[in-house]
């Protein structure tokens, strides 16, 4: 079969939460853009799909400080773009090893962020569904965003604007040549003077042979889902302690809670599933941290995990490929 020619001004591979939002900004600036995605739109293999992410600006890390603080101006704009409701403001509480709480706190302080830093009688005052062993530093104005309306959003944006996007078209070759390169997904071919690759977890499949990478690191994390025994407005958490533990309220009034960094290392391509003992250390840690939550989960999912080794994005070009 011969196969479908086009030429476009970028193509991207991967359309997950990276991807989509490259997508629509690109086409907004008039380029013509061809995405590319393994599988069918929002489907539940990678590390975007779901109703919730915890959106804050808590980061020891200046620079990531700034960078959340200033997304909340993107993600209000694309909300008023599309006429969607993507953000709650719910708050958000860090507690854990005092040294962290207190680098987080100066970066807040420094990027102009609301922030209070709350002793445990306090912080158990005001959110009495918690127990806290560690002070509290308190965020007014993080909260979740709505990740599944998220891709929606770029997405529209991207097609309305002019963007091409092909789900169910996995990537089967990258040929490079002086006039940037040329991708094959299936039957179509397009050439483009750049390729932006977003694709998370598959990202070190879809550059072999093109680019060295740093050593990437996929964990299948498994995260449940608690019913409230007591209504109250739940903030975000982050514990930053070891197990690292973290949780956020659902659209459907249900809690999300999960460990950081505690699945099993995986092929994104060949997942073992669910774990026992993932629902087991989440449970008890709800049940020894978070009275107000039953600690028995009433459904579960996955998310990929996509680490380099110092935790950092890698935003990079080598020729013609880009690397989100």
């Amino acid at each position: 079969m011969t196969a479908e020619g086009l030429r476009a001004d970028v193509v991207i591979i991967g359309c997950g939460g990276l991807g989509s939002a490259a997508a629509a900004e690109l086409a907004r600036r008039g380029r013509t853009v061809v995405a590319f995605d393994t599988f069918e739109p929002l489907h539940d293999r990678g590390s975007s799909h779901g109703t919730e992410r915890i959106v804050r600006a808590a980061y020891t890390d200046l620079m990531y400080t700034e960078l959340a603080r200033d997304s909340f101006e993107g993600w209000r704009a694309l909300e008023e773009e599309t006429q969607t409701t993507l953000l709650t403001i719910c708050g958000g509480i860090d507690t854990g090893y005092l040294e962290e709480l207190d680098m987080i706190n100066a970066n807040l302080v420094s990027a102009g962020v609301p922030c209070e830093m709350l002793d445990t009688g306090e912080a158990m005052r005001r959110f009495p569904g918690f127990r806290f062993e560690w002070p509290v530093l308190w965020q007014p104005t993080a909260g979740t965003v709505h990740a599944d309306d998220a891709l929606r959003a770029f997405q529209r944006v991207a097609v309305e604007c002019g963007a091409d996007l092909r789900f169910s078209h996995r990537v089967t070759s990258i040929d490079v040549h002086a006039d940037g390169a040329t991708v094959r997904a299936g039957d179509v071919e397009v050439s483009a003077p750049v390729v932006l690759v977003t694709a998370g977890a598959w990202a070190d499949k879809v550059l072999d042979g093109h680019v060295v990478l740093p050593e990437l690191t996929v964990t299948d994390e498994q995260v449940f889902f608690y019913q409230p025994l007591f209504d109250m407005r739940w903030p975000t958490f982050i514990t930053r302690t070891v197990p690292e533990m973290y949780g956020l309220p659902t659209p459907d009034g249900l809690v999300k809670a999960g460990g950081h960094y505690e699945g099993a290392v995986c092929d994104p391509d060949d997942r073992q599933g669910h774990d026992s003992a993932a629902r087991e250390l989440v449970s008890a840690w709800i049940a020894a941290n978070v009275p107000w939550l039953d600690p028995t989960p009433v459904k579960s999912t996955t998310c990929l995990y996509a680490t380099y080794p110092d935790e950092d994005f890698v935003i990079d070009r080598v020729g013609p490929l880009v690397l989100g």
